[in-house]
């Protein structure tokens, strides 16, 4: 019975030929009619395919597990980007403002607006007097300005809202300029009138693009070398009355 067994199951052709003796001992046996009766037709165990017969070995559990867990973090993992990606996100460095890029100049702005501020009394001779001696005609430039459309200055605290509103607008400038607006007149309509210290010798290009008001007024640069001119200038910065033979409904400063 054990022959039986391991022919059927487990010996092998290849594995039985090499004990013919066995072999021989065991087929005329089980052919016998007593044996057929009993345990049929016997067949030999048949060498199984090379396919069928490498099996993968078993994962240890914690191998599965984390083999189970692995697809999980790709999924969760963010993709590195691209290195020229990552290089246009990085922020880039503020440009300067060209006036930043101007040769140094002797003149100190805030020096100035600090005299300006702080001068109660003897203002000609205090304040004025000390911005021309600051003054530095190579590094800053003067510039009268009017406003273009004074017939439409009717109403005071319109015109007064709409200087107000100008010189808000004018605030990204404070680091480079110094300015004084003028509304004269003790009727309407009123005349508007500034004049403004900027650094460097034209308007600055960044001001002009920001503030849309500027359009609203004639620019004209002060010649220093006119006495006349020079003059118009003390009386802006005095807030000098009557200015121009005029009134002065208000005066307002940039600093």
């Amino acid at each position: 019975m054990q022959l039986y067994l391991g022919f059927a199951n487990i010996l092998v052709k290849s594995f039985t030929s090499e004990f013919p003796h066995v072999e021989r001992y065991f087929w005329t046996l089980v052919n016998q009619p007593n044996f057929r009766k009993i345990i049929g037709q016997v067949k030999q165990a048949e060498a199984i395919p090379p396919a069928q017969s490498a099996k993968k070995p078993s994962q240890p559990k914690e191998s599965k597990a984390k083999a189970k867990d692995e697809p999980k973090k790709e999924a969760n993992k963010v993709p590195e980007k691209p290195k020229e990606e990552a290089e246009e996100e990085a922020p880039k460095p503020k440009p300067k403002n060209p006036l930043d890029l101007l040769p140094p100049s002797p003149m100190i702005l805030d020096e100035w607006k600090r005299l300006y501020s702080n001068t109660k009394t003897n203002f000609r001779e205090v304040a004025i007097k000390g911005f021309w001696d600051m003054y530095d005609p190579e590094g800053y430039s003067l510039w009268f300005c009017d406003y273009k459309y004074n017939d439409e200055n009717t109403v005071s605290f319109v015109t007064l809202n709409k200087v107000g509103g100008f010189l808000q607008r004018m605030d990204l400038a404070r680091k480079y300029a110094f300015g004084k607006m003028l509304v004269i007149g003790s009727v309407p309509p009123f005349k508007v009138k500034g004049l403004w210290l900027f650094r460097g010798q034209e308007i600055p290009k960044f001001v002009i693009d920001e503030c849309y008001d500027m359009e609203l007024y004639e620019w004209t640069k002060v010649d220093i070398s006119d006495e006349a001119q020079k003059e118009r200038v003390n009386q802006m910065i005095e807030d000098y009355e009557p200015f121009e033979g005029e009134a002065l409904l208000d005066a307002k400063c940039f600093k």
